[in-house]
């Protein structure tokens, strides 16, 4: 036989068998081809999102995917337990009816009643009469099927006998259950059921149904629940009221609020707050009905098919909350499921530990062997470490380096010898920020960090390390560091330093010792010559080190703290934050911006050097408050700055914050004075409301602002709209600084009438501004503004000499005898020449004393009584008249009252426009009786009506002022109103 045919054959046989595979395979693939899909239809009675019904879903797809012969998988919502409605049951059928037309379904999954309703009503018509298999179904519901031709499933048994019986083996003082479900369909018969089966089990247990409470009074009660009681939490949809509410986050602020443990009934609370207790899960019966649905898939009858009774529980406990009401886990019951339960290194890998300390010990006895053959080695060189040690002082005193950390910040400092021998620019490295390890041999890195480990960890009463170093031509050069960390009182770092020798040479001549000793015998004789000149000059360089280094520190103290608090200053807080925010691991942050009400009073009534004593106190008490996360800061004047690290939440802000503002409600001693203050403060947190330190400080500025603005003594949060509120306060005070200069101000003269003659009395002046750009301004919104920028100043100068002119040009016109009333702000009052610009502008345009009264707010006495007292006793004293505005609206006594140097009570609007209830007319006539008894004239305010006018007569009303009797009139309009009033 030739080769070729020996070739021939054995091409034949290897064919064949290929031509034989390639033709079963190609059956059995053209087979499974021809295998239709099969379609499987899941109708879920409640909305996707609803943890049960997610949870069923989710086992029922877990198991048909994981099918060898994939099914085709259709999912149906009815939403029935937010739309229990006819409306919804057509519209689901009209969208079953269209989708399915043309699908053929094998088979119908259902979970809870609807859906098998739904699926019983309408599979012969829809649904090609497929078979059910039901899941999510009690008893009950499934002794009520009609018919039971071609149906099987699972049954949801609801036992929580269980789960009590738990209970009081946990807690057996039990004695009270409230049982939370909602008033739906199945609220109601899983409620009433699970009352049933406990009433049966004779406990002697009350229970109490909580489906007639509203979520907020379900809450309330489970928060004020004694010991001897639990909750039970079956399912909840709706409260009492038929609003909706979220399973997961109702559960979870249930057991938040809950005094006891709040026990469940299906395992879908878990991590929302569930103790625990017998769970029925979903997701197993979902995954049983599946196995049911293979089966039938698989060619079973459905009817054949027994229902499952089988409990599906976990008998389950939550470790957090285990923890929180103090109950051992050795009181759970034999076989119980904790979740949550925190990582144990040891029970993990305890074989592991046990082989580390075994190795460790083998180690150890390992190094105690090589310690006696260290020794004997140390004995025969004995001789050459006492020349090393004579090498090594005379190198550490030649050309050191001199490097310094700030501990708290970490920026490393190196002298200039240090970028002269390595050829670098200073931060060519980044050195300053720990760049300068990047330079490290790698050999030496491990060693030279372990070293400074042990010596900041008070293992070692020095730092000392040798190491290698690149340079910038790429060399490795050899330095010896010496260091000592200095330390504060209670042990944390403050300073790193020390010097650092270039010890090049000395490891070149170690390198060369260890191959010829004779060589280090013939420089012995020139080292030990040297050692003298050597020493000395190490001793200069210790001694300059300690300058160097004192000086340092003086300077760094001065230029980062505040000289008069001690508080560090504003330069440290913009390092401090800025490295807070540059650290990858920082968290959330709140930044506190303080300043001190009314502090410029203080210093203009009391004294600078006063002032500066208060601002001792104030950093005092703030550093009383810290509590190891807050660093504070005097950013300037009377303004200070909180850096509040590591917050967990706006909870916690909010309770700093009133802590700060309760803590100033304490009056503050000085020498003899006590002295009451309050501090506005403004809140900025990070990273919500700004990513750096500028952004930060402007938006706690502007929140400080608004809490001024809202009454002081307050703190407020900065939202963005503030920043659109602080954008037009800003262009009102830009205005308003040359409104003056450009005659954009005028006064509006509201007639006051004299109820007793019927004649007019005078004139209350107010103001007016009409901005070419912003238009009318109200003085609602820029009376603030000035205040706040101290403008008033000027402004209400000008006010009150424009009114006295005005008065006195209307009485040399023949109207004698007219009044003139000026409002006047706090911050004039407190200025120490107030009293001496009122005579100087009644002299300028003539106006007697005895036709001027100033209104001044009842709260403005409140504030400064003492200072503004005096200034308004002496106008009095002059026949000024002094009348105390918006009476009734403040907060003094009547004792109070009778102190004040006032002339005339107005009474506020408020109580004349409600006159026609009987108390406000009663408490209107009550403070003209008191005016009267005490001498003062009484004035109304917003007298608008008759009736107003009629009712202020009968009680003796000295005068009022009102839209009745007249709006405020312009200036050029007053002399016209008067004659056409005393024409008429």
């Amino acid at each position: 036989m030739s080769v070729d045919q020996i070739h021939l054959r054995l091409l034949r046989s290897l064919l064949l068998p290929l031509f034989i595979l390639w033709c079963t395979t190609g059956a059995a693939h053209a087979a499974a081809e021809e295998l239709p899909a099969q379609n499987v239809l899941v109708l879920h009675s409640y909305q996707k999102g609803f943890a049960w019904t997610d949870e069923q879903s989710a086992g029922m797809e877990e198991r048909l995917k994981s099918a060898s012969n994939l099914p085709v998988i259709y999912t149906e919502y009815m939403d029935w337990k937010r739309y229990p409605t006819q409306e919804n049951l057509e519209h689901f059928y009209q969208t079953i009816k269209f989708k399915y037309q043309n699908v053929h379904i094998d088979t119908i999954l259902t979970t809870d009643d609807a859906a098998l309703s739904f699926a019983l009503k309408y599979r012969h018509e829809l649904l090609n009469d497929a078979p059910i298999i039901f899941s999510g179904i009690n008893e009950l519901g499934v002794a009520a099927i009609p018919n039971p031709h071609n149906i099987t499933g699972v049954i949801e048994k609801i036992d929580p006998k269980p789960t009590i019986r738990m209970a009081m083996d946990i807690n057996p003082s039990l004695k009270k259950v409230y049982i939370v479900y909602d008033n739906s369909e199945s609220g109601l018969s899983t409620g009433q059921m699970v009352m049933d089966q406990i009433d049966a089990m004779k406990l002697g247990l009350e229970l109490f149904p909580m489906n007639r409470l509203s979520m907020e009074q379900i809450q309330a009660t489970a928060s004020s629940l004694s010991p001897d009681s639990i909750v039970l939490m079956t399912t909840y949809f709706s409260d009492s009221t038929g609003r909706i509410v979220e399973f997961d986050r109702f559960a979870s602020e249930l057991g938040k609020s809950s005094r006891v443990p709040v026990y469940h009934i299906y395992d879908f609370g878990l991590n929302h707050g569930a103790f625990g207790g017998s769970l029925i899960s979903g997701r197993i019966q979902g995954q049983t009905a599946a196995d049911l649905a293979q089966r039938i898939l698989q060619g079973e009858q459905a009817g054949k098919i027994p229902v499952v009774t089988d409990s599906n529980v976990r008998q389950v406990f939550d470790y957090n909350e285990l923890q929180r009401f103090n109950i051992p886990q050795d009181k759970l019951p034999e076989g119980s499921e904790v979740i949550n339960k925190p990582f144990s290194f040891y029970q993990t890998y305890k074989v592991l530990v046990l082989s580390i300390v075994a190795a460790f010990a083998v180690l150890v006895a390992f190094i105690l062997v090589l310690l006696f053959y260290v020794q004997l080695v140390r004995r025969i060189r004995s001789s050459l470490e006492k020349s090393n040690e004579r090498f090594s002082l005379a190198t550490y005193g030649s050309d050191a380096v001199i490097w310094d950390v700030d501990m708290s910040t970490m920026i490393y400092y190196f002298s200039d010898s240090w970028y002269e021998l390595l050829g670098y620019a200073r931060d060519e490295i980044n050195e300053s920020r720990g760049g300068w390890r990047d330079i490290l041999h790698p050999e030496d890195a491990e060693q030279e960090n372990r070293l400074r480990v042990q010596h900041l960890e008070g293992r070692s009463s020095y730092y000392y390390a040798e190491y290698r170093m690149r340079s910038k031509a790429g060399e490795y050069k050899w330095f010896q560091a010496r260091g000592k960390v200095l330390r504060n009182a209670s042990g944390g770092y403050i300073r790193f330093a020390g010097s650092m020798v270039d010890v090049t040479d000395r490891k070149g001549y170690e390198s060369k010792l260890q191959i010829s000793y004779q060589e280090l015998e013939s420089t012995y004789e020139e080292l030990t010559a040297l050692q003298d000149e050597l020493l000395e000059q190490y001793n200069k360089v210790v001694e300059n080190q300690a300058l160097l280094q004192t000086s340092e520190e003086r300077y760094r103290l001065l230029a980062y703290n505040d000289v008069l608090s001690g508080l560090p200053n504003r330069l440290s807080l913009s390092e401090e934050l800025k490295a807070f925010i540059e650290e990858p691991s920082s968290g959330h942050a709140a930044l506190f911006f303080l300043d001190i009400d009314n502090f410029k009073y203080i210093n203009d009534t009391m004294g600078h050097t006063f002032g500066d004593e208060l601002l001792v106190k104030v950093g005092e008490r703030l550093l009383s408050h810290s509590d190891g996360r807050s660093k504070h800061f005097r950013f300037g004047g009377d303004e200070f700055v909180i850096l509040f690290k590591n917050v967990e939440g706006a909870d916690e802000v909010i309770r700093y914050a009133d802590a700060l503002v309760q803590g100033f409600r304490e009056p503050f001693e000085l020498h003899a004075s006590v002295v009451h203050i309050s501090t506005s403060i403004g809140i900025a947190q990070y990273p919500e409301n700004g990513l750096n330190a500028e952004e930060l400080l402007k938006n706690a500025d502007i929140a400080m602002y608004k809490a001024k603005e809202a009454g002081k003594g307050i703190y407020v949060i900065y939202g963005h709209e503030m920043q659109q509120y602080f954008d037009k306060r800003m262009v009102i005070e830009n205005h308003l600084r040359s409104a003056i200069s450009n005659n954009e101000l005028s006064l509006h003269y509201q007639p006051l009438l004299d109820m007793g003659s019927g004649e007019v009395w005078g004139f209350e002046a107010l103001i007016r501004w009409n901005n070419p750009v912003l238009g009318f301004v109200s003085p609602l919104s820029f009376i603030r503004v000035a205040e706040d920028c101290r403008l008033i100043v000027p402004i209400g100068e000008w006010v009150l000499r424009s009114a006295c002119r005005f008065i006195k040009d209307l009485q040399n016109q023949g109207y004698e005898g007219y009044h003139i009333s000026v409002n006047i702000s706090v911050i004039q009052l407190m200025l120490e020449d107030f009293t001496e610009m009122v005579l100087t502008v009644l002299q300028d345009t003539g106006l007697a004393p005895e036709y001027l009264e100033l209104e001044i707010t009842e709260s403005i006495f409140m504030e400064s009584f003492e200072s503004i007292s005096s200034k308004l006793e002496a106008l009095k004293k002059r026949g000024i008249g002094i009348a105390l505005d918006d009476f009734g609206t403040g907060y003094s006594s009547l004792s109070y009252l009778k102190q004040l140097p006032i002339t005339t009570l107005k009474i506020d609007k408020s109580f004349i426009d409600s006159i026609d209830t009987p108390n406000s007319m009663s408490l209107a006539r009550s403070i003209v009786t008191i005016g009267h008894d005490m001498g003062l004239n009484v004035t109304a305010e917003g007298v608008e009506t008759p009736e107003q006018l009629a009712f202020l007569k009968r009680t003796s009303c000295d005068k009022i002022q009102g839209y009745y009797i007249s709006r405020p009139i312009p200036e050029k309009e007053v002399a016209g109103w008067v004659a056409g009033r005393r024409a008429g």
